[in-house]
């Protein structure tokens, strides 16, 4: 058997990453040994033959590519010469153009210098010229106000003598309108005081007659409550045997006190003449206050009487008083128990003992005709605009909580049994007005309370009560047309004197105000002297200066002209620089052209050069591994040529133990590479995808969030996408991609990729 070169058995680099060869059983080499029966060595001959013929080709490729790279590489060295020329040519012509720019800065320099200096001359001159039509026509006017002041004072002098004339005349006349108009004046004073002493006597009718007016209407009111028939209440019969302890059948004596209660009529009708009608409830007119008591009173006396009562009520002076407190202090209060506190509160003002004085009350709804709703310091607050309340309503409620108690067996007796000083107060809070039966006991009571019974007048007394309110209205009436009279009299006759005067006072003053519109029309003769004077005494200097302004003038003018004459010969010579810079710039134009197509061919050449050296790198590395693989082929062919006569037995095991020590000893194996196509950051993860590679086992991603990947951690998979999780938001990591293959239980890495980077979200 043939000895085997070493170098033939080497497995390259270029070899494994091209076929994935491992160092297994499927090795050629292996292969070669272990299928002798299959491989003869005519095909080997065959492979070697094709071998050689792919290196003989591509040594011909080479061949020809290292010729049209030395032609571009001398092509190439041309171009650089032409390209240096022409950015020589460029350099000098750019420097030409910096120079005649400095010239021509220099030269527009000067221009501007003798354009300013040409302007201010001929600021000057314009501002002289002006200054001196100026004065000689300030010359002008003075000597023309003079003309017209002495015009002006002698027409003034003419027209005073007039006006005084005028002036004189008014004044007499106004003097005798003076004297008549003071003694109008007294007249007058006369008769103020007649009108107001007539009308004074008037007011004090009317006031009487409102007094007797009042006084007839409550005498009335009184009579019509001493004749009215239902100020009492009839009991049904089997109420009466209840509450007498007859009977004991409740149900009925309520049904039938009810019947009565709703068929019993009021002595104050709605719509009666008497049927006061009241803004405020609570302020009820002492007749009606009364009139409210008596019949509260006799209301209660009346089921006194038909049940067998003794106990007595009496309105007293004191009851009446304690209604009126008890009124005021529930008004005045902003306590939620207003009823106790103004017990408590009255009862104190009258020496009273509180818990001497029991009152029982209702509730009534008043008419609410507006409401609004505030909201302070987090309290809700309700305000109201009222209409009006009858003095019906007032009684028919007070007749109501005098029924609802004999209505319930637990509080009748409070009626029936009621003794003492007795009165009615009526009361408002928020949209309801209240009406409270009050009694005092009458045991020690203090000696200033008034106990002085308060009877109701008989129908006779009101009788001649209301005869005599009648009597008293209708003298005071009489009375009134008198003083009417008597007033209206005054009241003309002053007016009238009133009249005369305004009219006098008028004429007065229509004179004074044209006596002096007249005084305002005097010319001030004084003053045109003063104005001609100051003006004459000023014409000297506006001479002087006149002649100094047209001296200036004429030396303005001379400056100006030498400024001119200047500006015309640097604007001759800005015109000339110019003209060389714009022949200069063209020829750097035209040199900087020339300067950018050489440039182009010589980009043009590089690209093809750098093309061909490319190209004859690639065939260089193409021939050196057809070369490996013609080695390759022949060290088969040599294996197969090298049989000897042993059995397969042992021919395979000597040769599979040889191959595999030769094969140990070979180069470390490469393993294909990939890279990323695709890196995209999600939430708290990034995705990353890659093309497959050939022949490898799988694939280590790693990551860290340091360029230099720094305690980076590494993840393991055979797919082509890989999903990482658990990181942190919006944060940006450093990632990188290798591959791997397992050959012969051991596994060999391909480098890591350049770093890609991905942020999170």
């Amino acid at each position: 058997m043939k000895k085997i070169s070493k170098n033939v058995l080497l497995v390259s680099s270029v070899g494994l990453a091209g076929s994935a060869f491992a160092v297994t059983n499927t090795h050629p080499v292996f292969a070669a040994s272990n299928a002798s029966k299959k491989t003869t060595v005519a095909n080997n001959q065959a492979k070697v033959k094709s071998a050689q013929k792919s290196v003989d080709q591509t040594q011909s490729k080479l061949t020809q590519v290292q010729n049209d790279l030395n032609t571009a590489n001398k092509d190439l060295a041309q171009k650089e010469t032409e390209l240096a020329n022409a950015k020589s040519t460029a350099e000098a012509a750019n420097s030409k153009v910096a120079a005649l720019n400095k010239s021509n800065d220099e030269a527009q320099s000067a221009l501007k210098q003798a354009q300013a200096a040409t302007d201010s001359a001929n600021s000057d001159y314009q501002n002289a010229v002006k200054d001196s039509t100026d004065k000689q026509k300030d010359l002008t006017d003075s000597q023309n106000k003079v003309t017209n002041l002495e015009k002006q004072l002698t027409d003034g002098e003419k027209n005073n003598n007039d006006i005084k004339q005028k002036v004189t005349e008014k004044n007499n006349k106004i003097s005798d309108n003076q004297k008549t108009l003071s003694g109008l004046q007294q007249e007058k004073s006369e008769s103020d005081a007649k009108l107001v002493s007539a009308q004074s006597y008037l007011a004090e009718m009317k006031q009487k007659a409102d007094s007797a007016s009042q006084a007839l209407q409550a005498a009335k009111k009184d009579l019509s409550s001493a004749t009215s028939t239902n100020e009492s209440l009839a009991l049904p019969q089997s109420y009466i045997d209840y509450v007498t302890g007859k009977s004991t059948d409740w149900d009925t004596a309520k049904k039938d006190l009810q019947d009565v209660v709703n068929n019993h009529t009021y002595p104050f009708t709605d719509g009666d003449e008497n049927d006061t009608v009241y803004d405020n409830p609570a302020a009820l007119s002492e007749s009606d206050q009364k009139r409210l008591d008596f019949y509260v009173k006799s209301l209660i006396d009346s089921v006194k009487s038909q049940v067998g009562s003794t106990s007595k009520l009496t309105i007293t002076d004191g009851s009446l008083e304690f209604a009126k407190r008890y009124t005021q202090e529930y008004q005045n209060s902003n306590y939620v128990f207003r009823k106790y506190n103004a017990i408590k509160s009255a009862s104190s003002i009258m020496g009273l003992n509180e818990y001497a004085v029991t009152g029982y009350d209702i509730a009534a709804n008043r008419q609410v005709t507006s409401r609004s709703i505030s909201i302070i310091n987090g309290y809700i607050y309700n305000s109201y605009e009222f209409g009006t309340t009858k003095m019906s309503e007032i009684a028919k409620a007070a007749f109501d909580l005098v029924t609802q108690k004999l209505a319930n067996p637990a509080d009748y007796n409070n009626i029936i049994n009621n003794n003492g000083y007795f009165s009615v107060a009526v009361t408002t809070q928020d949209d309801k007005f209240y009406v409270c039966l009050l009694t005092i006991n009458p045991t020690n009571v203090p000696s200033r309370f008034n106990t002085n019974e308060v009877v109701k007048p008989s129908q006779d007394e009101l009788a001649t009560a209301v005869q005599k309110s009648q009597a008293d209205l209708d003298q005071a009436n009489k009375d009134i047309e008198s003083a009417q009279s008597t007033f209206d009299q005054a009241q003309a006759e002053n007016q009238k004197l009133g009249q005369e005067i305004s009219d006098l006072q008028k004429k007065i003053s229509d004179g004074q105000s044209s006596v002096a519109s007249l005084q305002k029309q005097l010319t001030d003769t004084a003053k045109l002297q003063s104005q001609i004077k100051e003006t004459k005494d000023s014409l000297p200097a506006k001479q002087a200066a006149l002649q100094a302004a047209n001296e200036k003038v004429q030396t303005t003018q001379s400056k100006l002209n030498d400024c001119k004459t200047a500006l015309a010969a640097a604007q001759k010579e800005a015109a000339n620089t110019q003209s060389n810079l714009d022949k200069v710039k063209a020829d750097a134009s035209s040199a900087q052209q020339k300067l950018q197509t050489a440039q182009k061919a010589y980009d043009e050449a590089k690209k093809k050069q750098e093309k061909l050296t490319a190209s004859v790198a690639s065939l260089t590395k193409k021939l050196a591994y057809e070369k490996k693989q013609l080695a390759h082929a022949k060290a088969v062919l040599a294996l197969a040529q090298s049989k000897k006569a042993t059995t397969k037995k042992t021919t395979k095991k000597a040769t599979k133990k040889k191959v595999a020590k030769k094969v140990m000893k070979a180069k470390k194996v490469v393993v294909a590479s990939s890279k990323f196509t695709s890196l995209k950051g999600s939430k708290k993860a990034f995705v990353g995808k890659w093309k497959k590679a050939k022949s490898v086992s799988g694939y280590q991603v790693r990551y860290s969030t340091a360029s230099s990947m720094k305690k980076a951690k590494t993840k393991s998979t055979k797919a082509t996408k890989l999903k990482v999780s658990g990181l942190k938001s919006k944060k940006k990591y450093y990632v990188q991609l290798r591959s791997y293959r397992k050959l012969s239980n051991k596994t060999y890495y391909s480098a890591w990729t350049k770093a890609k980077t991905v942020k999170t979200r």
